[in-house]
């Protein structure tokens, strides 16, 4: 199973208790999915198409950031973690 590791504000949002949740799936683009269908109040805040992350959300597995692996298609060998971080900006 490939746990998924939200900011404690998403957690707010989608009134989700847990700090990790655990999904099946074999591609980040599957899990990334399984959270916004199974948490609706997070869809808008990680895919800006069914197919496409929002730009301002980074999304690591096991520390690797998935821009520099094959983006949502990065495949999840068994029990991943990913961390999904919104993205900061200030001066």
């Amino acid at each position: 199973m490939t746990v998924i590791v939200n900011p404690s504000a998403w957690r707010t949002a989608a009134w989700i208790g847990d700090l990790t949740l655990r999904c099946a799936a074999e591609t980040v683009g599957q899990a990334v999915t399984w959270l916004a269908e199974t948490y609706p109040p997070l869809r808008q805040r990680v895919l800006a198409e069914p197919d496409r992350l929002v730009s301002w959300v980074n999304v690591f597995v096991d520390g690797e950031d998935i821009r520099e692996l094959d983006g949502l298609d990065t495949l999840l060998p068994s029990d991943n973690q990913i961390i999904m971080l919104p993205a900061l900006a200030g001066s």
